[in-house]
């Protein structure tokens, strides 16, 4: 099996070393689509930036601190490869699929672990088996992709089977050490050097990369929102996080509240919420985030009192800022009756 271990404990691999099930496969002349590397396609089936979003990438600081191949801080600490992330529990429970991002050989499968977050209580011991369940394919030349996090029974490729890029391999899962629903793919050039298909070249800070190893460009957000919504009362963090619908009528003898969740802020990032009712702006809040967050949910607005709230429509408009930058804006609108 050709699980490997990741450097982050946090970060998604299958096993303590790279074991090859089955011999490298020579990849046919059409499918070595670039002299220097291979091309990848998308390797989830989601619209980025709508349904799913690319949440951490390659950390390429060598030190204790983090950085993007943009110098940027779209990663955390040791990360060695790409998170593309679900809004919420629903989607996964949906189902969302995995996709070969090249063409190749599976040499690697597990399927063994539930789709449990490893904060809770009864999460299972899965020692260094960081990824959880997950697929590694062997594409020649050296490289291999490999997929973690997957849900469990989902993995619908065997060892040694021959797949075309796009093939689906599975759904995206919650196994692993990991607490949120995401795929982590990892890029691997001679089965242990891991490279980031961003810049295989290296970091490049302020400049674009020179080469990246993806086919088409992939949508990036430094941060932004998953979902947004109304509610007439106070939400639960885990309503959130699973799958919380915006109600569409309020009630104007009721609280009235707005929530988001999100991902990627840092410390010193503010979100700002202004509510404007039929009668001008209604409430308006800003919640200065103290640290790093991968996922994150909020929620701010008005509790009821004996005067009742003016009917109409109310809109809430959310703003994500660093350092006076916006990274996401949404609005929604909500009928009080």
């Amino acid at each position: 099996m050709i699980l490997k271990r990741i450097r982050h404990a946090a970060a998604p691999f299958l096993g303590a070393a790279v074991l090859l099930a089955v011999p490298f496969a020579p990849i046919h002349a059409q499918e070595q689509e670039t002299g220097k590397g291979i091309l990848l396609s998308q390797p989830i089936d989601c619209t980025l930036g709508e349904d799913c979003y690319l949440q951490a990438l390659f950390d390429h600081d060598p030190t204790s601190e983090s950085g993007d191949f943009s110098c940027g801080t779209l990663t955390r600490n040791d990360h060695e490869g790409s998170d593309f992330a679900l809004p919420n529990l629903q989607a996964m429970r949906d189902g969302v699929n995995v996709l070969s991002a090249a063409p190749g050989t599976v040499v690697g499968i597990r399927n063994v672990y539930p789709d449990i977050p490893a904060n809770a209580e009864n999460a299972p011991d899965i020692g260094t088996q960081f990824c959880g369940n997950g697929v590694a394919i062997s594409h020649g030349d050296g490289w291999i992709t490999q997929y973690c996090h997957m849900k469990l029974d989902s993995i619908r490729v065997q060892e040694g089977q021959r797949v075309a890029k796009g093939t689906p391999l599975g759904e995206v899962g919650l196994s692993g050490m990991t607490t949120f629903p995401h795929l982590h793919l990892t890029v691997l050039r001679d089965g242990h050097t891991d490279v980031d298909p961003f810049a295989p070249d290296g970091p490049t800070c302020n400049a674009a990369p020179t080469r990246t190893l993806w086919q088409d460009p992939l949508l990036l957000k430094e941060g932004g929102f998953y979902v947004t919504g109304f509610a007439k009362e106070v939400p639960s963090f885990d309503a959130m996080k699973d799958d919380l619908q915006s109600d569409a009528d309020l009630s104007i003898q009721a609280p009235i509240v707005a929530w988001v969740s999100g991902f990627g802020v840092q410390a010193g990032d503010v979100l700002t919420t202004e509510i404007n009712g039929p009668g001008g702006i209604f409430h308006r809040s800003e919640q200065v985030f103290e640290k790093r967050l991968e996922t994150w949910q909020r929620f701010t607005g008005r509790n009821f009192t004996t005067f009742t709230w003016e009917p109409g429509p109310y809109v809430a408009t959310f703003t994500l800022t660093r350092t006076g930058r916006v990274l996401d804006t949404q609005t929604i609108t909500a009928i009080a009756e």
